[in-house]
């Protein structure tokens, strides 16, 4: 089995700036701590965009707005907070497992002992300190935790090999939360998660449907042991509040004991709908460094959103491109709720619609009509955001909106239907009659952008 990139780096040891991370090969072996230049320059990604293509037809013009959908991302300071704060989550976790240390074999063979007995609490040695630390990110979808939290991650090597220790760490490792809340579900996707990361048959090996849960468990824990992982991080957290049989609890007793006995720092990621389960029971996992949690909120009608959509307003295929003003910035918050999702796709299919209509040019008229005709399943869910009342926000989990791509690209189809639609009922009319015949193909393209 081949691992996911193929090649498992060798370590090469740098000064990370301090004394006690220097000492640890584990941090030394990492890349250097960024400043706010540098995480902003790796956050940040913008569309190709050459004023030309405003010259080309609207069909082929279409194809490149999708380029704003997979290509846009303009780091806010939110963004360089929780870099900051994964750097030093990972740093400070490791400073604790030291393979250099009498500690890390203790760490060892306390897992080894785990497993024998199928029992988490299970140790031969006591005096082996966490410094690991935990952490929530929460915030509606469509804020861009996952897509900001993947770009971080990526600036950190997948594993690394260090030939003097005999082993291969995994900075950081990133699995989902099972629907059901299923704690076999979590240890079967960290198996494969692993497998994928290393090339490894862990899951084959210790996933067997035979395998108790106490098996899996201690499997897991002795695992991140090995390869000593620094950051496990679990998506879609808020899956947990829909367990039924006390799954939310066992899975969070697991999580607390991988934080404060294991070593292992952990971040959960979901929606509004998690906070009272991280509120809860999660609140026991050590805390080391102040990490607590970070409630990712919808952007602000603040300076923030005015640069983000200044530097957004620019990405346009549109022959008559208008100078952005405060009435538009107000109408796009108004519509959004200030959702970097919902932004993003809100000016995509505006853009779509005024080549279709042959207006060629983003108007607030057309900004509220797109809205109207295209986001009907999140109205309610921005009406939330509107009242500012948490208990129905938090009803409201999932805001994302299905793929615009295909929308924009349907849109077009459509038209082309129509105007050979048109033509069609055009020569079957009386030539005699050809108010009758602009009037329906005039009543057909209605249609059309209703739909």
């Amino acid at each position: 089995m081949k691992n996911e990139d193929n090649l498992i780096k060798e370590a090469q040891y740098i000064d990370p700036g301090l004394p006690e991370y220097a000492e640890n090969p584990l941090i030394s072996a990492l890349p250097e701590i960024m400043d706010k230049k540098e995480a902003t320059k790796l956050l940040r990604t913008l569309p190709r965009y050459n004023e030309e293509e405003i010259n080309i037809p609207g069909h082929i013009r279409v194809h490149a707005i999708a380029r704003i959908v997979t290509s846009f991302y303009q780091p806010l300071l939110i963004h360089i907070v929780l870099e900051r704060k994964l750097s030093q989550m990972m740093r400070q976790g490791y400073l604790g497992r030291n393979p250099k240390s009498a500690n890390f074999k203790k760490q060892l063979n306390n897992g080894y002992e785990r497993i024998l007995k199928k029992d988490l609490t299970a140790y031969v040695h006591e005096n082996v300190d966490s410094t690991a630390s935990s952490m929530a990110l929460l915030g509606v979808s469509g804020s861009g935790k996952t897509t900001t939290l993947n770009k971080l991650l990526s600036a950190y090597p997948r594993a690394i090999y260090h030939p003097d220790y005999n082993l291969i760490q995994v900075p950081w490792l990133k699995v989902d939360c099972p629907h059901d809340g299923s704690l076999s579900e979590l240890c079967l996707s960290f198996f494969y998660a692993l497998d994928r990361r290393l090339g490894t048959n862990y899951a084959k090996k210790y996933g067997g449907s035979r395998k108790g849960i106490g098996y899996l468990l201690t499997s897991v824990a002795q695992l991140a042991n090995i390869h000593v992982i620094g950051v496990l991080v679990i998506d879609e957290f808020q899956h947990l509040s829909l367990a039924k049989g006390g799954g939310s609890k066992k899975m969070l007793n697991f999580l607390v004991t991988l934080v404060n006995t294991i070593g292992v720092s952990v971040i959960i990621v979901g929606t509004p709908q998690a906070m009272p389960i991280f509120a809860g029971e999660f609140r026991q996992a050590r805390r080391s460094t102040g990490e607590g949690s970070m409630l990712w909120d919808r952007l602000k009608r603040d300076a923030s959103w005015d640069k983000l959509v200044d530097v957004l307003w620019k990405y346009q295929w549109l022959n008559n491109k208008q100078a952005i003003d405060d009435d538009i910035k107000d109408v796009l918050y108004d519509l959004t709720q200030g959702v970097f999702d919902i932004l993003i796709k809100l000016f995509c299919l505006t853009q779509a619609r005024a080549i279709i209509l042959d207006e060629e040019t983003i108007t607030i008229g057309l900004l509220k009509k797109v809205y109207d005709d295209e986001f009907i399943p999140v109205h309610k869910m921005l009406a939330a955001l509107r009242s500012k009342d948490a208990d129905k926000i938090a009803k409201y989990g999932d805001l994302k909106m299905p793929n615009i791509e295909a929308k924009m690209i349907q849109s077009f189809e459509n038209q082309m239907a129509m105007e050979n639609t048109g033509e069609e009922i055009e020569d079957s009319i009386n030539a005699e009659d050809p108010d009758k015949a602009k009037s329906i193909i005039k009543i057909s393209l209605y249609g059309l952008l209703q739909s």
